[in-house]
């Protein structure tokens, strides 16, 4: 990922000239940098506040050391580097691929012959760094590049020499949960049957898209890589003992990367020439690594300025340089030292009043502010207290008005229809048609039918599952997606709950998965649900004064759970899911990005923030919203934020609000040209080139929806809808 340069980072790093931030980890930083000669490199450098610490020079040292131990046919080849320079720093080859977490996001799992490439080759470059002496400790998806030419491993960060206890202390583990081995797991010696364990592990996630032993909190990941068994159901058959053999507890029990290079090149046919290897590869991650090796060459991103001081005056917003448009870069991602997406750098520009708050230095040049918008239409409609936004169904509208769905002119405001569907959570849209389940006294087993958009009456059912009790008033039609109905429903007998997936078009049922029930009296068992590629995402009913959201993830395929967990939350449960292909974004104390891949954190932003005085009264973080890759959010009373949605990062933060108090369970509404807010003064409009607030609409705001293809902002009071010009 590139990024801009940070006002403070350095012009040359050593002989080479720096273009741009690559990222960012606890150790140093990363960047795209070219030689006299043209070379286009990737330079890590330690931080400034470390250079004095000698352990971690040394650490620099032999990751160095490393990295030329692997080479380039293994991994990325060491151009130069200087671990005794004031700021020590180590330059390699730009390696144009991404990492395999992305890869197989990009892609899906890979064929059995292509996992059988990966990981002979993989296999081959451990084989190399262990005749060195030399084991990775932690070999891991993201630490793993995919290349037209075959797969590099990276990252040698907390690498070492056999038997070297100097750097790590015996009884700590170091690594990552998910892909430790179990010795290294229990804090004990991880030698190259360690490695051995962690390769078996990726060509897991390789062939599946989730690792052995799934996702979840690192302490649930390192007592099951410890003591429980592998899942290795959807590995293909003629992999399976060979993986088993590597992920045995016992590392004397393990084969040598001699003996799985062996098997996995023979068996598998591995492609005799690098050149043969991207003929495995499925289309679209082929697409992908074209055109990282295409934006690589671009003109990359302008250096950022320096942060303004808080009585500087504020230039116009046309001013300012173009961030948003040159912000991130998309490149080969994975070619960074530390490990996959590290983080780019953030900035922010903060300026004195403004939106409200007064006392601002006057602009140069000032121009009038636009003023709030007229109305285009306003409906007398009750807002229910959960699942109020207002949902585009073809030309038109669906949403809730009290115990009824409602259907209304999207132009007009007009009403159209009405249904008695009391329950929010009964009813769906696929954005074409809408949809719910029929009515409990009408029928013994459980239908979906189609709501009729002329007079709101539920048609014969599209699908009738007998297996299911059609008078369970808790049974939840989360959502429809290419024809499929996607349910949480109660088992006519037994009792027991399951996540359903029925296919409309043929009128059957594809597959049932086992999920946890209601968890409060007269709730749903699933607060919301959601289809993100190829995985179906739950948000389940948190219990009886509870602070837990239980978070689950299926296939789509087949609904078998790759992970579950329970997060802590503070505030409303959300009424929806804010996903994108990657990750579901949650705002409460803090703003979290989880990877739908395995539900581990992918970051977490405002840990450390200082929010205001009243960030201990509520919920620091709204609802967020995400848009081409950024998360909006509000920020305790600060206003809002914009973070990175790939690394966390800060990208701005809204200037000059003051004397106002957001409405911290409303969710950010956003329009190409502004975000919409919810406080205590109204609904207020923040421009995304300026960061401030430039007009707001009197108003008491519930839930704030934006129709980008009506062109609309939904504003749901308590008792009344009205729609605004969405810009």
């Amino acid at each position: 990922m590139i990024s801009p340069l940070l006002h403070d980072d350095p012009h040359t790093v050593g002989p080479f000239r720096v273009l741009a931030r690559l990222g960012g980890g606890g150790m140093g930083t990363v960047y795209l940098a070219r030689s006299a000669g043209g070379r286009t490199v990737a330079v890590k450098t330690l931080h400034s506040r470390l250079v004095s610490d000698t352990t971690l020079r040394t650490r620099f040292r032999l990751e160095a050391d490393a990295a030329r131990v692997i080479g380039s046919g293994h991994g990325a080849a060491v151009v130069d580097a200087d671990p005794q320079a004031p700021t020590p720093w180590l330059a390699t080859e730009y390696v144009l691929g991404p990492p395999l977490d992305t890869a197989v996001a990009a892609g899906g799992p890979l064929s059995e012959p292509a996992v059988r490439a990966l990981g002979a080759a993989l296999a081959a470059g451990l084989e190399q760094l262990h005749r060195s002496e030399v084991v990775h400790r932690d070999l891991k998806p993201s630490n793993v590049l995919v290349t037209a030419q075959g797969p590099r491993i990276i990252d040698f960060g907390i690498a070492r020499a056999f038997g070297d206890e100097h750097l790590t202390s015996v009884g700590s583990a170091v690594g990552t949960p998910a892909f430790m081995s179990p010795e290294q797991a229990a804090g004990l010696e991880h030698a190259a049957a360690g490695d051995v364990f962690a390769l078996a592990g990726v060509l897991v996630f390789a062939a599946t898209g989730v690792g052995p032993f799934g996702g979840g909190a690192p302490t649930d990941l390192l007592y099951r890589v410890r003591f429980g068994e592998p899942e290795l159901g959807r590995v293909p058959d003629a992999l399976r003992p060979l993986l088993a053999r590597c992920l045995a507890k016992d590392p004397a029990h393990r084969p040598s990367t001699t003996e799985l290079r062996t098997a996995l090149g023979a068996a598998g046919r591995a492609p005799a020439d690098h050149g043969a290897f991207a003929e495995l590869l499925p289309d679209a991650l082929l697409k992908e690594i074209a055109r990282r090796s295409d934006e690589v060459w671009r003109e990359p991103p302008h250096r950022l300025p320096p942060p303004a001081p808080a009585d500087a005056p504020r230039a116009e917003p046309g001013a300012a340089p173009g961030v948003s448009r040159r912000r991130l870069l998309t490149v080969a991602g994975g070619a960074l030292l530390g490990g996959g997406l590290l983080g780019g750098g953030g900035w922010a520009l903060f300026g004195g009043g403004g939106g409200g708050g007064g006392g601002d230095a006057p602009k140069p040049d000032a121009v009038e502010r636009p003023k709030p918008p007229t109305a285009l239409w306003s409906a007398a409609l009750w807002c229910p207290d959960s699942g109020g936004e207002v949902m585009r169904v073809g030309r038109n509208l669906a949403l809730r008005a009290g115990i009824v769905l409602c259907g209304l002119n999207a132009e007009s405001g007009g009403a159209t229809w009405q249904s008695n569907i009391e329950e929010t959570y009964r009813s769906a849209t696929d954005g074409t048609r809408i949809y719910a389940l029929r009515e409990a006294d009408k029928g013994a087993s459980l239908a979906v039918c189609e709501v009729a958009q002329t007079d709101g009456q539920l048609g014969k059912p599209l699908v009738e599952l007998s297996a299911f009790a059609g008078k369970e008033k808790l049974n939840q039609l989360l959502c429809v997606v290419e024809g499929v109905a996607y349910l949480v429903a109660k088992a006519a007998a037994g009792g027991r709950w399951y996540l359903v997936a029925a296919d409309l078009g043929t009128a059957k049922e594809r597959w049932r998965a086992p999920v946890d029930g209601p968890q409060v009296e007269n709730g749903p068992p699933a607060l919301c649900g959601a289809v993100s590629g190829t995985r179906v995402v739950l948000c389940g009913s948190p219990s009886e004064g509870s602070k837990f959201l239980h978070l689950s993830v299926h296939d789509k395929a087949d609904g078998r759970q790759l992970w579950q967990l329970a997060e802590t939350f503070d505030g409303a449960p959300p009424s929806h899911l804010v996903l994108d292909d990657r990750n579901m974004y949650l705002g409460a104390q803090a703003l979290t990005a989880r990877r739908l891949a395995d539900g581990e954190l992918a970051w977490v932003f405002g840990n450390r923030r200082d929010v205001g005085d009243s960030a201990g009264e509520e919920r620091r973080y709204g609802p967020p919203a995400v848009l081409d890759g950024v998360v909006y959010c509000t920020e305790a009373d600060r206003g809002l934020v914009a973070v990175d949605a790939l690394s966390g990062t800060l990208n701005w933060q809204e200037k000059g609000l003051s004397g106002r108090k957001n409405l911290r369970d409303v969710g950010v509404a956003v329009g190409r040209r502004y975000a919409y807010c919810a406080d205590d003064k109204g609904v207020r409009a923040v421009d995304l080139k300026a960061h401030e607030a430039v007009w707001t609409y009197e108003a008491t705001p519930v839930v704030l929806t934006a129709d980008a293809e009506a062109g609309h902002l939904y504003v749901r009071q308590e008792k009344r809808t009205l729609a605004l010009p969405l810009a």
